[in-house]
């Protein structure tokens, strides 16, 4: 099932959140006011389930209506990983993944109905009252984190006014495998982070499910094919990229470090790689654990990620499903070797360990069509540059294939990327001295750069009227394509260029419109329009949309442009500008886990004072006369000169700028 997740635009939306930021300070007076409780689940179920009456007689209680039961004794196990017996094809709660869990969708379409609606019907029911934002946001969290059935989600006490314990690491319930006989599943081995820490690693393991592959689907390559993926780590990842090994090492190469069990009772004892239960039951064999970003440089160095390529998937929340378009596949091979690149942080004061799971569910011979192909253009990953206490947006163009069928768009930044938006058409500035720049439509607001310097940021549009071999002209032939398509015997990739509105459809408006291009020629290019352009929007680096076009986006085939088959993509990142306290520092920012020259890391030298008079430029030839030129007084001893430029780099605390998605090509 392809869903498409929540989307809307606003353009004022960092003058919200510094708004509901301000407002925390009055939560505060009524914290604890909801009560003590041990966990974030217990506190859900009694100021959610039992206060908004969900779990009296006749709804969740004895009734169970929907078959779901709420009371305190049953909720848990009758919401998470269960099916929906409502509405087919949903599960109730899915740990990490709010988007297609039943629960948050029912409750935010009552408590925000303008951006979701429910499938089947709104919760709670009429006369009930929906969900407070502050409600809403404390589920929301809870299910992106895990949905742990005990443990404390950090900041749930605060939106529900309420005491809880320190947060400690959660550990998610298990992904569960698919059936035998219509997937396999692969795990990732598990790695311990510290308290308090950040770090980017990677390492490998082996895995072998040739046994678990049907015979009719073991192909000659030794590979099988799948239609749908999913995955499921703990809450402590901020990305997770599984790359299935190419290069050159033998397993039995020195280069890969000592193979040691990880996890379970043999855990830091020496195995066997090829042998797949040498740690079992509970633990995986895998290689030394070297701190790397994205596994460049890790192990024989000639298997990490390059600037156009990612590894099978990139999963940037704890859960997620990655359904491919009808008749579409990608592969694996039934037996390899996968390097684990996994960037994770760790807020508490006690150790947590992560886990990941991965889930491939198989494609029948009879619906594979066309293979997936993934969108990773990291080719201006690091052009991010905001001087302390203001906002840039840089923007890039991505260029596609002919024929490229978009289905699936994302994108990757870290915590200063405040607003992604992504435009059809390739927008540039078409005048002054960055002309032909990569440039934002829309214009730029708070305090970013104008790329374009006053100049006109533009796109033309070529108007699809039947043209199908884009050779200028609007043929007989091709007017009975387009006539046979319109009547259901053609399919409509035969010409994509009779689809004026992209509907996957021919009307007989379009079919007009192709007897005039016939008759007077085919009309020239016209102006984009970037509100009609814009496709993707994203407001939370992490939980980033992942939009499912369904049907997909038929980019033109030969003899097209490239700028007719180019994406537009914009990221707005504030380094405390709305909020001074979220300014990057010198005294804040670890170094890379690998040193990679002028990118990221605490800066050499800070330019503004985060103390004293914050905002102001630090002046003085050492850090103790620039810590001076902070203070609100001369002598006064409170200044601190500590903020730095924000530009690329790896960690958190740095900033980086990934288009991501998924497209394919109909033979």
């Amino acid at each position: 099932m392809i869903r498409a997740r929540a989307l809307f635009v606003g353009r004022c939306f960092l003058m919200v959140m510094a708004a509901l930021a301000c407002s925390k300070s009055a939560a505060l007076a009524d914290a604890c006011s909801s009560g003590t409780f041990d966990g974030t689940f217990e506190l859900i179920q009694k100021a959610i389930f039992e206060n908004h009456g969900c779990t009296n007689e006749v709804c969740h209680g004895a009734a169970k209506s929907g078959g779901l039961d709420l009371r305190a004794a049953a909720a848990y196990d009758s919401l998470i990983d269960v099916d929906a017996t409502t509405v087919a094809g949903f599960r109730r709660v899915i740990p990490g993944d709010k988007d297609d869990s039943l629960l948050f969708i029912n409750l935010a379409a009552k408590a925000d109905p303008e951006r979701w609606t429910a499938p089947l019907r709104a919760m709670p029911l009429d006369p009930l009252p929906g969900l407070s934002h502050d409600e809403l946001e404390a589920i929301r969290l809870w299910i992106e984190k895990g949905a742990p059935s005990s443990g404390v989600v950090d900041g749930t006490a605060t939106l529900l006014n309420a005491c809880l314990p320190p947060p400690e690491p959660i550990t998610i319930k298990p992904l569960p495998p698919p059936a035998p006989g219509t997937g396999v599943q692969l795990k990732m081995p598990p790695w311990t982070l510290g308290a308090h820490s950040e770090r980017e690693v990677c390492f490998a393991s082996y895995y072998d499910v040739t046994d678990q592959v049907p015979d009719h689907l073991r192909r000659a390559d030794g590979t099988f094919r799948y239609k749908l993926h999913e995955t499921r780590q703990d809450p402590l990842s901020h990305h997770m990229v599984p790359i299935l090994y190419k290069g050159t090492a033998t397993i039995g190469s020195a280069s890969w470090g000592e193979w040691t069990c990880h996890g379970g009772a043999q855990a830091g004892q020496a195995c066997d790689p090829l042998d797949t239960s040498s740690c079992s039951p509970d633990g995986i064999c895998a290689s030394a654990i070297g701190n790397s970003v994205g596994c460049l440089g890790y192990g024989p160095g000639d298997g990490g990620i390059g600037f156009d390529s990612a590894g099978i998937s990139i999963t940037q929340q704890t859960a997620e499903e990655f359904p491919f378009a009808p008749g579409v596949y990608d592969s694996l091979p039934m037996k390899g070797l996968i390097l684990w690149s996994s960037h994770a942080f760790n807020l508490t004061g006690e150790p947590g360990t992560l886990h990941a799971w991965l889930n491939f569910d198989f494609s029948e011979p009879q619906e594979q069509k066309a293979p997936s192909v993934q969108v990773f253009d990291a080719s201006a990953v690091f052009k991010t540059s905001a001087p302390a206490f203001t906002t840039d947006e840089p923007c890039q163009i991505s260029v596609f294939p002919p024929r490229a069928h978009l289905f699936e768009l994302s994108s990757h930044t870290h915590k200063r990327g405040k607003r992604w938006r992504t435009f059809r058409g390739a927008f540039r500035c078409s005048g002054g001295p960055k002309v032909g720049q990569p440039c934002d439509p829309f214009g730029y607001d708070f305090v970013s750069p104008d790329v374009c310097e006053a100049s006109a940021c533009t796109s033309t549009k070529r108007l699809k009227v039947g043209d199908c071999d884009l050779s200028g002209d609007v043929t007989v032939d091709e007017l009975v394509t387009g006539v046979a398509i319109a009547l259901g015997s053609l399919d409509i990739d035969a010409c994509q260029e009779v689809d004026g509105n992209e509907d996957a459809s021919v009307s007989v408006d379009e079919l007009i419109t192709s007897v005039n291009a016939a008759l007077g020629g085919v009309p020239a290019p016209v102006a984009r329009d970037p509100a009609a352009s814009l496709m993707y929007v994203n407001l939370v680096y992490n939980d980033p949309v992942v939009l499912r076009l369904n049907p997909a986006i038929a980019l033109p085939g030969d003899g097209s442009s490239n700028d007719d088959r180019s994406l537009t993509f914009c990221s707005l990142y504030d380094n405390g500008y709305t909020n001074p306290s979220e300014v990057k520092t010198r005294s804040g920012s670890p170094p890379p886990p690998i040193s990679f020259p002028g990118i990221g890391g605490p800066c050499g030298k800070p330019t503004n004072c985060t103390k004293g008079k914050v905002g102001a430029v630090c002046t003085g030839g050492n850090d103790t006369k620039r810590n001076a030129s902070c203070d609100t007084s001369v002598g006064a001893g409170d200044g601190l000169c500590d903020a730095c430029p924000l530009k690329g780099g790896v960690t958190t605390e740095d900033e980086m700028f990934i288009l991501l998605g998924r497209y394919y090509i109909i033979p």
